[in-house]
C-alpha cells in the first residue's frame, strides 16, 4: 500500500483540480472526500480512538472535541467531505464491523452521533451518516447480506440515530446502505430514500452512494440489467 504525506496529497488534489476546471467540457471540481473514523487517514495524522471507544466516555464534549480537530485537519488540506460517522446499531457482534460502531444503544448513537457531526461540520466539512439504513443487521451478521426487518424494529432501533443527528445536528450527507431490507436494496429504496428521509425526518441534505452500492444494484441484487438502469434506478 501506498502511503502518501498530506504535502503530497494536497499537490495531487490541486493538480486533479486544475485538470477538471481547465480540460474538461464543464469544468465542474470535484468534491473531495476522505475517510475519517478515527481520524484523518492519512500518513502523519492523529490517530483518535474507535467510535467504540469515543461513545464509552458518555461524553458528548469529548467527541465534539475530537472531530473538531478531526474537522480542522480535512479542512487544512482542501477536503471537502467527511465519510463519518457509522451510526450502524449492532445487534450481532459475530458482524465485521462492529468497532466501526458506537455500539447497540440509539440513545447514546444518536447523542454520540450528532456530537461526532457537530464537531467535523463546525469546520465547514460536510459529515456523513451511514450506513442507511440496517447495514449492521445482516442474516448470520454476513456483510452485505439481506436484512430481515419489520418496519418496528427500524423504526425503534435502527433510525434512531439517523434522526436525531439529521434534526438536532442538521447533518449535511447521509450514505445508503449495500444491503437490501426486505427484499428492496436500499440504493433503490424509495421507502427508505424519500418518504422515510426526506419526507417524514426532513432531511434536505445530499445522499452519497456507498462507493458500489448502484452498481450492485446490477451486479448484486440483480434489480437492474445495465449500469445505466443501475443509475436511473437509484435516482428514481
Amino acid at each position: 500500500m501506498l502511503f502518501r504525506s498530506a504535502a503530497e496529497g494536497i499537490k495531487k488534489v490541486i493538480d486533479f483540480q486544475n485538470r477538471l476546471i481547465k480540460e474538461t467540457r464543464l469544468g465542474i471540481p470535484a468534491t473531495v472526500h476522505e475517510e475519517c473514523l478515527t481520524g484523518f487517514t492519512t500518513k502523519g495524522a492523529t490517530t483518535f480512538p474507535t467510535p467504540l471507544g469515543l461513545a464509552a466516555t458518555f461524553n458528548e464534549q469529548t467527541v465534539e472535541e475530537v472531530t473538531d480537530v478531526i474537522g480542522r485537519d480535512l479542512r487544512s488540506v482542501g477536503v471537502h467531505h467527511a465519510l463519518s460517522p457509522v451510526l450502524d446499531l449492532v445487534r450481532d457482534y459475530r458482524w465485521g464491523r462492529t468497532e466501526e460502531t458506537m455500539g447497540e444503544d440509539p440513545y447514546i448513537s444518536a447523542v454520540m452521533g450528532a456530537a461526532y457531526v457537530r464537531g467535523i461540520e463546525k469546520n465547514g466539512v460536510v459529515a456523513t451518516l451511514k450506513h442507511y439504513a440496517g447495514h449492521s443487521s445482516p442474516r448470520v451478521a454476513r456483510n452485505h447480506g439481506p436484512v430481515s426487518m419489520g418496519w418496528r424494529e427500524m423504526y425503534d432501533f435502527m433510525l434512531v440515530p439517523f434522526e436525531i443527528a439529521i434534526r438536532e445536528a442538521k447533518v449535511g450527507s447521509v450514505m445508503n446502505s449495500y444491503t437490501d431490507v426486505d427484499g428492496i436494496p436500499c440504493a433503490a429504496s424509495e421507502q427508505l430514500l424519500t418518504h422515510v428521509l426526506h419526507d417524514e425526518l426532513g432531511f434536505d441534505g445530499v445522499v452519497v452512494s456507498d462507493y458500489w452500492a448502484i452498481s450492485f444494484l446490477e451486479l448484486m441484487h440483480g434489480v437492474a440489467g445495465n449500469k445505466a438502469e443501475a443509475g436511473a434506478l437509484a435516482l428514481k
